[in-house]
């Protein structure tokens, strides 16, 4: 049986990149007010940083998404 993962490169933008870059900005917003008790010009700062670095990997294409796969998920590596 083929273990091998099915991997698609995408071509272009990706807006699902841009949407998880936007998730990732607002929550490293809350995360700098929570546990840095920063104001809320550094946290936009560290939000809008978060954003565009997550945009930059994610959302501008270039990545491979992982289709997903049912059924067993062990790896044999070859040693019994």
């Amino acid at each position: 049986m083929d273990h091998s993962h099915d991997t698609s490169p995408v071509a272009g933008p990706w807006t699902g990149g841009w949407l998880i870059a936007a998730a990732a900005g607002l929550f490293a917003v809350l995360i700098a007010q929570t546990i840095g008790d920063v104001g809320t010009a550094p946290a936009a700062v560290v939000g809008a940083m978060t954003f565009l670095v997550h945009g930059v990997l994610l959302g501008s294409g270039g990545v491979e998404l992982t289709a997903g796969h049912g059924g067993d998920h062990s790896h044999d590596t070859g040693h019994h």
